[in-house]
């Protein structure tokens, strides 16, 4: 296994132009998406850079030598405009014609279903597109995507992709629970420019057409289905079905929990989801089958159109993540130069050539982790590869192959380390055995699925195929389980913040440079590196050690707070959450803020009344005496939770408070009225399930 030089001469950035491109556009995408500029701004940016172009223009030819950094330095600033202008183009909510500024209570929509609705215990969900509005016997154009969440009933007809219906404007904002350290789901859906949900029962919409959508789709549905149906005919409904399902078609849906946490456990996540390494299988294969056509133009030209007919086919087939199309663009590139304009091309353009056009195409890919991962496992390889398998000579021949699975799987986790603990907080201690073994094995079971789907039609040989790859998987399975049940299998709670990752990039790169290229700046750049590390950590434990937080958790049925004091933490509420799955939630938010369980000094509980060192909260989940107090019980918050029948002006009347804080226990009906009856008395509140957690400073 063979990688081009980790980094060669300085003449060699003059064959990487697509990096010099794809640096700048993906720094002014990332500053559009954190800062949000205004387009009067973005066209400053642009106009700038051509300003100063004429400008160096004009200078004498003496004076465009000794600044001939200028130029590019322009150029720059242009490309990272262009990007936050394709950034805030990409929005649709700045597009004419987005259905939620055109619409009332009372417009009726027509929308569009565009993906395959995914059944759930309780419900069908699914994406929506809006085509169109109505109010008054009038009908508009629109645009916009929507969360569509179906509930299930014995006598409905299920929606299906492609279908029309027509629903009553009943659509709500997408919204975060807002607890620490909880996984955005506002934020994943604007990625994907989708800012409404739409719950609806089985009568309150209409069809209008059924199967009207993409041909190719509609096509690629039917393929997955038939993949779907021969994977559990020939290997079995159980978890190994879930699990070819999922290394061949991308199919996700039937995976255990359990198994995908020991593959989180063991840091092998990517075996399981469709990535680099399958488009990789499927080029390599082609090329091996198509080898005996001859060498004529006619034949090249011939090779290209297929190879990329079923790559792009395989990537619309599983799902087209952002991977995948890295995947697909690199290897698009590579087929054409070899194939038809019959040249090779260096392997780093091409990495940022795919990026750039990727980028172009949709920037909200530059926030996607799996585009991240994807690239920085790239790029890792092949900056390291070589480097760490030439540190050892192995003389047989199998010795040698296992060195470079090793020296392939360190190479691959260097680059995708800090980010990878960014998103999930823990570092896997035995990714380099779970990669021995599960990628040699993931990759005979996806040869010997895609087998098993070409013979399904001979039943007798499908079916024993079926069965040696359903004990394959069973092994797989097996091993990655132990590895991941192991005593210190993985590193928890592990809590960086942006600031920190990119110092350990910085640090990263400069140790890099230093040592592959001698280049003596990288030394300062690792100690910069190291600096901004321990600096930053500091600051964040002595925030930590600093803090006093009242958080009250947007956990739906339960009542959950946390009292966090320096490092400690108390609970108040349902102690029955900590047996349900939301367990989760809380844990997450207090590794965030890295506390632990302590009884604190100042923090008690006399049945509803909460004293939280110099504040009062009272927590009421159920009526109040008819009879008045003598005297008001003064309160800094009023916690209303469970759906108490009470009335603002009855708490007036019981007590004086500064905030009613509405949990996300209470229903629909009575959040409506309680809002209504706090404005007309001129009453501050705040809605849990509206706005997300409650988080105040103490």
């Amino acid at each position: 296994m063979q990688f081009e030089s980790s980094l060669p001469e300085t003449t060699y950035w003059k064959r990487v132009p697509f990096l010099r491109l794809v640096t700048p556009l993906l720094a002014g995408i990332t500053a559009q998406y954190y800062f949000s500029f205004s387009p009067a701004c973005i066209w400053l940016l642009l106009v700038f850079p051509a300003t100063g172009w004429l400008l160096f223009r004009l200078l004498p030819v003496h004076r465009r030598f000794a600044i001939a950094l200028v130029p590019g330095i322009l150029l720059c600033v242009a490309i990272a405009a262009a990007g936050c202008w394709l950034v805030h183009q990409a929005d649709i909510r700045y597009q004419q014609g987005f259905f939620a500024t055109m619409t009332t209570d009372s417009t009726l929509l027509v929308l569009r279903v565009t993906t395959p609705p995914e059944e759930d215990p309780r419900s069908f969900k699914a994406t929506g597109v809006v085509t169109a509005i109505g109010s008054g016997g009038h009908w508009w154009p629109a645009k916009g995507n929507i969360r569509l969440f179906v509930r299930k009933d014995s006598s409905s007809n299920m929606l299906r992709y492609g279908d029309e219906i027509l629903v009553k404007n009943q659509v709500t904002p997408i919204r975060s629970n807002g607890n620490p350290g909880a996984f955005d789901y506002r934020r994943y859906c604007a990625l994907q420019q989708c800012y409404h949900q739409l719950y609806l029962r089985p009568g309150e919409y209409r069809k209008l057409l059924q199967q009207r959508g993409n041909p190719i789709m509609r096509a690629i549905i039917h393929l997955r289905r038939y993949c779907l149906d021969n994977l559990k005919k020939y290997i079995g409904s159980g978890p190994e079905a879930g699990m070819a399902e999922a290394l061949l078609i991308g199919y996700r849906r039937d995976l255990e929990k359990e198994i995908v946490q020991s593959y989180s456990n063991t840091g092998i996540v990517h075996v399981i989801a469709i990535s680099g390494m399958h488009l990789a299988l499927l080029y390599g294969s082609l090329l091996w089958l198509l080898q005996w056509l001859p060498a004529a133009r006619w034949a090249d030209s011939l090779k290209a159109v297929i190879v990329l007919s079923f790559l792009w086919g395989f990537a619309l087939l599983t799902g087209a993540s952002a991977s995948v199309l890295r995947s697909a663009v690199m290897f698009t590139g590579i087929t054409i130069g070899r194939f038809v304009l019959q040249r090779y091309t260096c392997i780093y353009n091409t990495l940022a050539a795919s990026a750039f056009v990727l980028l172009c195409y949709d920037p909200s890919l530059a926030m996607d982790a799996g585009f991240q991962l994807s690239y920085l496992a790239v790029l890792s390889i092949l900056l390291f590869y070589t480097p760490i398998y030439e540190l050892l000579s192995c003389r047989q021949k199998w010795l040698d192959v296992c060195w470079q699975m090793v020296a392939l799987s360190l190479a691959a986790q260097l680059l995708t380390t800090p980010i990878s603990l960014y998103y999930f907080h823990q570092f896997p201690v035995y990714f380099l055995p779970a990669n021995l073994i599960a990628v040699p094995l993931s990759t005979l079971i996806i040869y010997a699925a895609a087998i098993l789907l070409f013979i399904a039609p001979m039943a007798a040989p499908a079916a024993w195929l079926g069965w040696g790859i359903k004990y394959l998987i069973l092994l797989m399975n097996t091993c990655v389980e132990w590895l991941g049940k192991l005593p210190g299998a993985a590193i928890p709670a592990i809590q960086l913040n942006n600031y920190q990752v990119v110092s350990m990039y910085v640090l990263m790169g400069g140790l890099a440079l230093w040592i592959m290229v001698k280049w003596q700046p990288g030394w300062w750049l690792f100690l910069a590196g190291i600096a901004g590390c321990i600096a930053l950590h500091a600051v964040e434990i002595i925030a930590c050690n600093r803090q006093r937080k009242l958080v009250i958790y947007n956990v739906g049925a339960y009542t959950a707070i946390d009292y966090m004091n320096g490092r400690q933490v108390q609970f108040i509420g349902d102690d029955s959450i900590w047996r349900s799955p939301v367990a989760a939630q809380l844990q997450a938010a207090r590794n965030t803020r890295r506390v632990s369980p302590a009884q604190i000094p100042g923090c008690t509980q006399y049945g509803r009344y909460v004293r939280l060192g110099n504040r009062q909260l009272v927590m009421i989940d159920s009526a109040l005496p008819r009879q008045l107090p003598h005297k008001k019980f003064v309160a800094d918050y009023l916690l209303l939770a469970h759906n108490p029948r009470v009335q603002i002006p009855q708490l007036q009347a019981h007590y004086d408070c500064r905030l009613i804080i509405f949990a996300a226990s209470n229903s629909h009906y009575r959040l409506q009225q309680w809002k209504k009856e706090c404005r007309e008395l001129h009453q501050l509140f705040y809605v849990i399930g509206e706005e997300g957690a409650f988080i105040r400073e103490l």
